[in-house]
């Protein structure tokens, strides 16, 4: 499976190079890259490339592909959507975790009760943000901060948080 993770913002250099702009900001995964795919915004179709060298660059990387041989053809695929395999985006043990991974988990406080399901992800521009949906339907947005994670239960599809009291009212009100 193929996951959007960000566009191609423009051409760089004269060798066919592509300009990323990552979505998350986060990379740690480009160096595992080996394939990519590029959609057009009217397409179905995610056409694959062979990835020869990565490296970070202002809010996302720069890639090469081995199809791509000069600049007119990376001119070509400006603002394309960028997929990357999915499998890239699963932690190892011991890893920070990328927050797909927890997407439909269920959020619960320390004694275990469930206070919702996180539904997505923002950010406030200084930390991440889940996007929990409560039971009645609200959505409130949680501050993803080590002082509130208690337990991360990938067994039971959990994400165990020691939140202040009120912030989910606060949210919904």
């Amino acid at each position: 499976m193929m996951k959007l993770v960000g566009k191609i913002r423009e051409a760089h250099g004269l060798k066919g190079d592509l300009y990323v702009l990552v979505f998350s900001g986060e990379i740690a995964w480009a160096k595992r890259m080996k394939t990519f795919g590029l959609k057009a915004k009217d397409s179905d179709e995610i056409r694959p490339f062979t990835v020869e060298r990565t490296k970070p660059f202002k809010k996302g990387l720069i890639v090469k592909a081995s199809e791509v041989t000069d600049r007119t053809m990376a001119e070509g695929l400006e603002h394309m959507e960028f997929y990357i395999d999915d499998e890239l985006l699963v932690s190892k043990p011991g890893e920070t975790i990328y927050l797909e991974e927890i997407k439909n988990f269920k959020l619960k406080n320390p004694e275990q009760t469930v206070l919702g399901e996180i539904v997505g992800f923002s950010s406030n521009g200084v930390q991440d943000l889940l996007v929990v949906e409560t039971a009645n339907g609200k959505k409130a947005e949680i501050p993803f901060v080590d002082q509130f994670i208690k337990k991360i239960d990938f067994k039971h599809q959990a994400v165990v948080m020691d939140i202040p009291e009120g912030l989910l009212d606060l949210e919904n009100a």
